[in-house]
């Protein structure tokens, strides 16, 4: 991958100046990373502006208990600024960024990220823009898992599935579901249980088959 043509694309490129132009050209990297990678945590550096250009990651938190409670999930093309804490002061949450998949990443430096957020007003809104934008996806998270209930949750995601496979029967584990809906093993597993005594689907050893068309 060329850096400078990735570079191009950001969305701010065209009202940088022709010197800001040359100074993000010499400080963007790309950087890979192996699945399971960790990307980015408070005790690592403040990574900064990041495009994601293959692969998929995932960024959450982690509860007391120490599960993962994930805020969002990036995928192809994709901006984020939540690594770039040291940026934005609004970023006050503790996050970690790991790779679910081998990813490529564009990386615009926190130290020259800053520069062009200090001088370039262009760079400044979209910054905000796009913290804005992460925000509130966060929000519509935390609003479903604090008042839809967890059946309704996992058949929104089984029916998700579904369409996308084009089949009925998913292959999925309990643990995976729990994971993409921020439950607990055991509570995916007592709740999908109820669903097969009430022959909305029927469970099997990785795979789950539905049975009718109300889910």
């Amino acid at each position: 991958m060329n850096v400078n043509q990735e570079i191009r694309t950001l969305p701010f490129y065209s009202d940088l100046t022709q010197d800001e132009r040359e100074r993000i050209e010499n400080c963007a990297r790309i950087r890979e990373y192996k699945r399971n990678s960790l990307i980015y945590s408070p005790e690592q550096e403040c990574l900064g502006l990041i495009k994601l250009l293959s692969g998929s990651l995932r960024t959450f938190m982690l509860s007391e208990e120490g599960r993962e409670v994930v805020l969002y999930r990036m995928g192809e093309g994709e901006i984020d600024l939540l690594s770039a804490s040291c940026v934005v002061n609004q970023i006050s949450f503790e996050t970690q960024m790991v790779a679910d998949t081998d990813c490529t990443l564009l990386v615009i430096p926190a130290t020259c990220l800053a520069e062009f957020k200090r001088n370039n007003l262009a760079v400044r809104c979209f910054i905000y823009e796009k913290l804005g934008e992460r925000f509130s996806d966060v929000m519509k998270l935390m609003q479903t898992m604090l008042f839809t209930r967890i059946d309704k949750r996992i058949a929104a995601l089984l029916r998700e599935k579904a369409e996308a496979s084009g089949t009925d029967e998913i292959r999925i584990t309990h643990e995976e579901i729990a994971a993409l809906i921020n439950s607990s093993r055991e509570v995916v597993s007592r709740t999908l249980k109820e669903m097969e005594r009430s022959g909305l689907l029927s469970l099997g050893r990785g795979r789950i088959t539905l049975l009718t068309h109300l889910l």
